[in-house]
């Protein structure tokens, strides 16, 4: 019979110039030794950078393998930091600052005829007839054709960051603030107005005297030239 060998394979360790053939592309030990001193010389200041294919410097205190880019990204490998930068493709997109919800929806904007894939009930094309929340009609605007509802605003859905979620201020109209103000000052304006009347009726019925009367009205007319 056969006899099998119990005794382990022994296979001889690599030498220094086939595993740098494996990882730099047939390298010898010359090669690999010039490429140590160039390192060295790039660390000290002594030799140029190295650049990728945008032609930015690589900074030569990187590690090896983090400036080395993986097999399955880049058959080339050439040196680059390409990969290690954010990818337009992978990050997510936020919305600009400028965007915010539609406020005051137009609602005269009716159709008069109902349309295919409308609301079996009131007609609107924005819901289901499972989903309307008017009152169930006896006839449905699908047979009827008449009473079609508006269609409902659908607000669009924002992607804030960590800023926009805390921004107090966005959306913040600042003509609405104005308005206040000048409805403020016509308040006032009619407050003066009516107090300059007043004393020119308390004038004219002989309860203040003629002195009295003009340091009050003056500071009224003052007042509401002021305002206005």
């Amino acid at each position: 019979g056969s006899t099998w060998c119990s005794a382990p394979l022994r296979v001889a360790p690599p030498r220094l110039g086939v595993c740098c053939s494996l990882e730099e592309g047939k390298m010898t030990r010359e090669d690999w030794r010039k490429k140590k001193e160039l390192e060295e010389q790039r660390k000290l200041g002594n030799a140029p950078a190295e650049v990728d294919e945008e032609r930015k410097d690589i900074n030569p205190h990187i590690p090896q393998y983090i400036s080395s880019v993986p097999w399955y990204i880049d058959p080339s490998k050439r040196p680059t930091l390409k990969h290690q930068r954010p990818q337009s493709e992978h990050e997510k997109q936020y919305s600009a600052i400028g965007e915010w919800y539609k406020r005051g929806v137009q609602e005269s904007a009716v159709a008069t005829e109902f349309h295919k894939g409308a609301c079996e009930n009131c007609g609107a094309m924005t819901h289901k007839k499972k989903d309307c929340l008017e009152r169930p009609r006896k006839v449905g605007a699908n047979f009827t054709g008449t009473g079609i509802a508006p269609d409902e605003h659908a607000q669009i859905q924002f992607t804030m960051d960590y800023d926009g979620k805390r921004d107090h201020w966005n959306g913040y109209d600042p003509e609405e603030h104005q308005r206040i103000v000048e409805e403020y000052a016509k308040v006032d304006l009619a407050k003066r107005t009516l107090k300059a009347q007043k004393l020119q009726d308390e004038l004219a019925s002989g309860k203040l005297d003629q002195t009295e009367s003009r340091g009050q009205a003056g500071e009224a007319g003052g007042d509401a030239n002021a305002a206005g």
